[in-house]
């Protein structure tokens, strides 16, 4: 998958900002098909997409800057708003998008777990699509592997530095994705009925996914020397916390 089309008149069109926007809108799709199904408003996401677009889109580009902080100090800060390439933190751009939501719902005295579940869903849903995508044109790719499922990148084009074959590690997140939301969608349709259930399991079991996953990831991080863990291990490990933090009050309240 080439990560750019050129066009007539010198156009370039980057096929993974393509596939953000893409998975962007399906994200809000989903949102606006679960918010009816779940009693929650409509409105509220759409009111506040700009809000959602920029915090996300400031947090993925800032903390990928954060991780890779050489390049910052060689290339200038005024970079921040330019990029070609696969330059954004995906995790962290979720964590932006949280941000905001938990500031509007307090704002408007909203209960975040009755919205939780809704976010985490469509969440899965997009990421299907995101992963894939980084995942044909190797914009998120792992470590060089000798294992049999390794994928070789061809072409000169990918951002896949690596010329023998490597974890498919965005692929690996996108089946997790897929299998998440089917298996999370059924629940909260068929049998859950307790607000903020699937938020949180959902986030409970895609962490350590993320925690485990990017051990191998082969893109480098500045600040994993540093604390062995880079940016999207210390948001998953964050967001673990939180989960259990959420169950360990549910189970302590009084019946």
């Amino acid at each position: 998958m080439y990560p750019q089309i050129e066009l007539p008149f010198g156009i370039t069109v980057y096929t993974f900002g393509i596939a953000l926007s893409i998975s962007f809108l399906l994200f809000f799709w989903m949102l606006h098909k679960l918010s009816g199904k779940l009693g929650i408003n409509t409105n509220f996401f759409i009111g506040n997409v700009f809000s959602f677009f920029v915090s996300s889109f400031v947090f993925s580009r800032l903390f990928y800057l954060l991780s890779e902080w050489r390049d910052v100090v060689s290339d200038g800060f005024v970079r921040f708003f330019i990029t070609s390439d696969y330059h954004f933190s995906l995790a962290w751009g979720a964590f932006g998008f949280f941000l905001v939501l938990v500031y509007r719902l307090k704002k408007h005295k909203l209960a975040l777990d009755k919205y939780l579940d809704a976010v985490i869903l469509a969440f899965f849903f997009a990421g299907i699509i995101g992963y894939l995508w980084a995942f044909l044109g190797g914009q998120v790719y792992g470590k060089p592997t000798t294992l049999p499922f390794g994928i070789t990148y061809s072409e000169p084009e990918s951002a896949n530095p690596y010329t023998s074959p490597v974890i498919p590690l965005a692929l690996i997140y996108s089946f997790f994705c897929f299998l998440y939301f089917v298996i999370f969608y059924i629940a909260r349709a068929a049998f859950v009925k307790i607000d903020g259930l699937i938020g949180y399991l959902g986030i409970a079991a895609f962490a350590p996914v993320l925690l485990i996953g990017e051990f191998w990831n082969g893109a480098e991080d500045s600040l994993k020397s540093i604390f062995f863990l880079n940016l999207t291990q210390i948001m998953a490990v964050v967001c673990l916390l939180l989960a259990i933090r959420w169950f360990a009050n549910m189970i302590a309240k009084p019946e």
